[in-house]
Parts: structure tokens; sequence; C-alpha cells
């Protein structure tokens, strides 16, 4: 697909200049008497220019403040760039492609912006429509705000954008921000890193992995031409012609609920480099100034989740859930300076959590408040999110919220949950996840039926100018209903309950039952019966249990990618099985997976 914006890497990327640096901090060392050899200079590759003087400090003997080393380094690499510019093969001349193309670029360094500037002088003008450099952000590689600031500055989203990249601390920078992120190993390889694709050179690079149309005619590989020539023989002429582009990969996310912690945290810890953000599931809204944790909260376990999420590279996102009873939000909302305390209330809240953003998630609106009160609260709605964005992206954080599905544009009893008015908040969040999942809550039937999950997602793209800011909801849960009971059960025999997917399968081994697939809907179901007594009375029920399974996931994750929207997001992790990754890894990373 055409991306955005293509966003750069300059030294060992665009030009050749980590010989200099390396040169320049063996000069450095030698003045001190310190050591200094290749594996400590391959070390710092990419890195943050404050991490790199700091290292010279510790392991190079440099007795001098950090900005002077800065400086020093600085003065010995432009006085060479000024000789000779080492430009890297290739890189000129995709950036004069992707300029003649109007797809907007964006310079990514970790070098400061005086050196910078000598590289961006020696380029045609309007090469780059931004710059970001190492001593204009608060965190320097391998961290992602350098790539997240650039795409701000260009007014994109960092998932559709490429990053160019020459090193592993780059590399994860840019993957941490969510770009499709390619690597041209330069000095020191790049390890198999998730969601970044490696390639040897700029050099007769493919064009159309940047959204280019390719120059000249259009050469096969070897086995390619084969088969080609072989279906011409079988057939007196064929003609293929494809217009779509291929797939995109589809960014993951999900929420983890505090009464799953140590599962949720089992899950990161296999799985949480697939992850783009993390979300977790244990802050509610008691009052306009009352936001905290939930009281059952087990900390310890929560700060163990929260050290491996980090560890992942994901942004966490904490959820806020409104406890409210019927109508307080919607009051809080209504009154300025009420709005306005709650507004400051959850700002320092993602202060004090050191969080990249906060996901609303206010239901009683829809799921308890009168739906006469729906066309004030809609509008009151869109006032409390654009003063919380405004106030979150000042920090350099992100808003989004999870909103029930609407199934079109009206305010109509068909048209679902309106007062979650989804074109004003594709002004003013960055992501909206819809929650389509609990489709059957009273009785027995599909968590969320495939058509209706289709229908949720091309409503929100119809009213949402942006479809990358959509993110679909998938639920990995299940319900277990009652559907026939023979004798008298016991006053403790379960009624309806809802099992994760890790207790269905539990169920399944304990019952030895077998499950049916259906491919209308998307969803598994099983029955079996279960005894009960207390001694004095008993009875046996048969049981019904439907569950969005691996395939079902799968399912779910492939109408996120044909639709091309924003992502997914799972409800919620810790509900999850390995079975469920293995079948929707690939859909999610591969752009070409069938």
């Amino acid at each position: 697909m055409r991306p955005a914006a293509v966003l750069w890497d300059m030294d060992g990327t665009i030009v050749d200049t980590e010989p200099y640096w390396i040169e320049c901090e063996y000069e450095l060392v030698r003045e001190f008497g310190g050591h200094w050899d290749q594996r400590k200079a391959h070390s710092v590759v990419g890195l943050d220019l404050r991490e790199t003087a700091r290292i010279l400090q510790e392991q190079g003997s440099v007795d001098l403040p950090i900005d002077d080393i800065i400086n020093r380094l600085l003065d010995g690499v432009i006085e060479r760039v000024r000789t000779r510019v080492p430009w890297r093969p290739g890189a000129r001349e995709l950036l004069a492609a992707l300029r003649e193309a109007g797809i907007p670029c964006a310079l990514v360094t970790m070098s400061w912006t005086r050196f910078a500037e000598a590289v961006v002088e020696s380029l045609p003008p309007g090469s780059f429509d931004a710059v970001i450099t190492g001593d204009m952000v608060r965190n320097g590689k391998p961290h992602p705000e350098p790539y997240l600031a650039a795409a701000a500055a260009l007014g994109v989203d960092p998932r559709r954008c490429i990053a160019i990249e020459d090193s592993p601390t780059g590399a994860r920078s840019a993957a941490a921000a969510g770009c499709r992120t390619i690597a041209v190993p330069n000095v020191v390889d790049v390890p198999d890193i998730d969601g970044v694709r490696r390639i040897a050179s700029l050099d007769g690079v493919n064009p159309a992995i940047f959204g280019l149309r390719p120059r000249g005619r259009l050469r096969l590989r070897p086995l390619a031409a084969l088969t080609l020539l072989i279906a011409i023989a079988a057939a007196a002429a064929i003609v293929v012609r494809r217009d779509d582009p291929p797939l995109p990969v589809i960014p993951m996310s999900g929420w983890a609920p505090y009464w799953v912690l140590e599962s949720a945290a089992a899950t990161i810890d296999a799985e949480g480099s697939h992850f783009t953000e993390l979300s977790p599931f244990w802050f509610e809204a008691r009052g306009a100034t009352d936001v905290g944790l939930v009281a059952t909260l087990d900390e310890d376990a929560a700060e163990r989740f929260l050290d491996t999420a980090r560890s992942s590279g994901a942004l966490i996102i904490p959820a806020v859930v409104d406890v409210m009873p019927t109508n307080g939000m919607a009051s809080v909302l209504a009154d300025d300076d009420a709005r306005q305390r709650h507004v400051a209330t959850l700002l320092a809240l993602a202060e004090t959590w050191d969080a990249d953003g906060l996901d609303i998630d206010y239901e009683r609106f829809a799921f308890s408040d009168d739906r006469s009160t729906w066309d004030t609260t809609a509008v009151d709605w869109i006032t409390f999110l654009g003063e919380l964005g405004a106030g979150l992206r000042a920090d350099g954080r992100l808003l989004t919220v999870a909103v029930p599905p609407i199934y079109d544009s009206g305010r109509t009893s068909d048209s679902g949950y309106w007062v979650y008015d989804y074109a004003a908040m594709g002004e003013v969040v960055d992501r909206i996840r819809i929650m389509a999942y609990d489709y059957s809550v009273g009785s027995p039937g599909p968590i969320a039926p495939l058509d209706w999950v289709s229908r949720a997602v091309r409503a929100a793209k119809e009213a949402v100018d942006d479809d990358t800011k959509v993110v679909l909801g998938i639920p990995l849960y299940g319900r277990n209903w009652v559907v026939g009971t023979e004798g008298t059960c016991p006053a403790d025999t379960p009624g309806r309950v809802d099992p994760n997917l890790r207790e269905v399968d539990q169920l399944l081994d304990r019952y030895g039952a077998t499950t049916t697939y259906d491919p209308l809907t998307g969803d598994e179901w099983f029955e079996y019966s279960r005894e009960s007594s207390d001694g004095v009375t008993s009875c046996v029920q048969t049981r019904r249990v439907h569950f969005v399974g691996p395939r079902g996931a799968r399912e779910r994750v492939d109408i996120a990618r044909r639709e091309r929207i924003g992502g997914v997001a799972f409800w919620a992790l810790g509900f999850d099985t390995p079975a469920v990754w293995e079948a929707v890894r690939s859909l999610a990373l591969d752009p070409v997976a069938p």
C-alpha cells in the first residue's frame, strides 16, 4: 500500500557516517588514555548521543561532561561530512522518487540538529517535510518517541508509515511506534525483530515496497516465470489483473483485566513483541475527581505485569471504566466545572503512571442511562473527549475510547449506540475501539456473528474520516447457558457463566465434549451434561457453550485486514490460549498471508 509517509534514519541509512563517528570516538578516548574497541563502538550505533556520551565516560574513561563529549563528537563528524558526504547506495535515488510521487518524508536521527542540518543541506530542497533530531526528544531510540514525534509532525498515523533503519536500536524504536519497518544493515547486523523486514540494499529495491510504481518492464524471478509459461501453455490466453493493493499488516492491542493478571503477564511474556498497545484494565472512575485502582487489585501482580509490558516495547494505555450510578457520569460531563476537574484528574492519572495514553471505557451511557438522555450526552461526551485529548496530546500521549457498535449513521432504534458519536469522535481521539461482542446475552447464541461484526466495522468506517482510527475489538471468551434441567438443583448450582478460552478448554477436557464450528457466525459451540447435588436435592443440567476460539479470532482479524482499518484489540489478554496466537499471528503480521 502507498504509505502515509516514509520516515528515514540518517547515520548508516542515508549517509555512511558510522565510520566517522567511530573514528571520533577513538580519538576522544585516546586523548584521555582510555581503551576503546570495535565491540564498544558497535554497541553505541543508533543510540541517543547522551547515552553514547555516558558510555564513553564509563567505558572509555573520557573525563568530560556529557554535553562537552557530544559537541566534541559532533565537531569531528561535521568536519568530515563537509569534506565528503558518504552517501549510502540507493538512498538519494529513493528520496527523489518519493518526492516525485508526493509521499512525505521525515528525517528521524539521534544525531543533533547542527549535524543533521549539514546533511540535509547537501540534499535537494524539500527532501524532508520534517526533521526530528536527538536534541528534540525526551527519550531517544530504542524508545518509540522519535518516530511518534515524526509522524505527529507530519500529521499522519505512524502505523501507516514506513521507517527505514540500519541498526537494531533504530529498528526497535520504529517497530515500537507501530511503523512498518525496513532494516538495511550496515555497520552492525540487525537480528530478527518482529515487524521488521530486512533487505540488503536500497539500491535497486523493489519500489512497490514504498507504494511506488515500478519503472520499466517487470522482471520475473525464474520460478515465477516458469509458472506463468506453464499457465499460458495450458490455456489459449490468460489475463491476470489485480487492482487491489496487498492487504495490510494489522496492529494488535489488548486489554489486561485485573482478575487475570498472572495469565495476562504470561501472554505478554510470550507474545508481547507482536503488540503495539497494551491496556491495563484496572482503573475506575467513581466520581469527578475520584479515579483510581479497583479495590481488589493485586498490586504486586500489577507491578509484575507492567514490568513485562514495558519490556515488550508496546505503548501502555490504561483503561478507565465508569462505575458511577445511573446518569452519574452524564451529570459530570454536563457540568463545565465538574467536567474540567474530571479531565484534570485523568491527566494526573496518566502522568502519575507514566502512561502513553488513556483508554476511556464509559459504557453506562449505553447500558444504564435512559435513551432519552442521549441527545444531550452525545454533545457533552465529545466536549469531554476534545478537552481530554488536547491535554493528553500536549504531553505526547494518546487518547483511545472503547465503545459499543453503531450500525448506520442515523439515530434510530436500529442505529446502535449512537450516543457515542463516531464521526465527532474521529475528530478528537486517536483510536476508536469497537466492542464488537456480547451479541447474545440473555439466551444461547453466538458471541459476535461475523456479518454483525462486519456491519459494525463498515458503519464505523462510514462515520469516521480516517479508517486507521477504527480498531476492531475481538472476544476471547464464551458464554455457558443452561438449556435443560432434570430434577431439582441445589441453590448454589450455577446459571449462565462466562468462561474465557482457558476455561473453555478445561470444560472440554473435563466433559469430553466435541465442538462444532459455525462458518456463518464464526463461533464454536458444544453441549455437555453437568450433575449437581448437595445430598438433599440433585439435578442434571444440559449446558450449551458458545465461544470465539482461535479459528473465530482469525476470521475477525481477517475482517479488520480486509476492511483496512487501524488494528484489532483483544478482550482480553489472560483469556487466551497459545492456539489463538498461532492462528492470528500470520494474518496480523504478514501482508501477503492468505
